[in-house]
């Protein structure tokens, strides 16, 4: 049960599009707070957190919490670090990262191991900037040897300094079954009066699934 809740809860819980292959600066952060409603009636709710300590070292938090319809409720938490690999002044970036967390269903409680390698690239279209950026990750149930891959696609494109539009594709999959979902999103940055903050704005359905869609909205805040 825990592992497939936990399939669950990562397929609406990704991490934002703004994470991955870029480090933070040093001394920089971001965060995010997503909601999210599916149309059978699940609540799902992530936060999201990472911070500059070095040019080449961004640490980083993830938790997500899920309640279905049936009235289960889980969840995960998550802490890891992310470092560059090569050089950064090249058009396509790469980084790894190294965590730890645990997932819970009810009292159950599993830890778990995690690592990842995410790619990016800046492009232009048109005299429009945008990005690309493909994130995967591996995690193991440390008490079980259990597995979970996720491989998160992202592509975006900057209409201009305040509003931004982006495709992202989430793929999850481990041994009690895999789902891959389409999420389009509109971002609009920053808010009036509120230069930190931007609020995205998008829906997200699983495919071969669509009675599982859900619209989302977040909170994203740079510091």
């Amino acid at each position: 049960m825990v592992r497939l809740l936990t399939l669950l809860v990562a397929m609406f819980c990704a991490s934002p599009a703004a994470s991955g292959a870029w480090l933070r600066e040093e001394s920089r952060g971001f965060s995010t707070v997503t909601g999210s409603l599916a149309a059978t009636g699940a609540v799902y709710q992530s936060s999201y957190l990472e911070f500059g300590v070095r040019n080449d070292l961004t640490l980083g938090a993830e938790t997500g919490f899920s309640a279905l319809a049936t009235g289960v409720q889980s969840g995960f938490a998550t802490v890891f670090l992310r470092r560059p690999i090569g050089h950064r002044d090249r058009p396509s970036v790469w980084a790894y990262e190294l965590g730890m967390g645990a997932a819970w269903a009810g009292e159950l409680v599993n830890p778990y191991l995690v690592t990842g390698l995410s790619w990016g690239r800046g492009y232009q279209l048109k005299g429009f900037d945008g990005w690309v950026s493909v994130d995967t990750s591996l995690t193991w149930d440390v008490y079980y040897a259990d597995h979970q891959i996720k491989i998160d696609s992202t592509i975006g494109l900057n209409f201009n300094s305040r509003f931004s539009g982006m495709v992202q594709i989430f793929g999850a999959g481990n041994q009690t079954g895999h789902a891959t979902s389409l999420a389009p999103s509109f971002v609009i940055k920053p808010l009036k009066n509120h230069p930190g903050l931007s609020l995205q704005i998008g829906g997200r359905t699983q495919l071969g699934n669509p009675a599982n869609s859900a619209i989302r909205i977040s909170v994203w805040r740079e510091f």
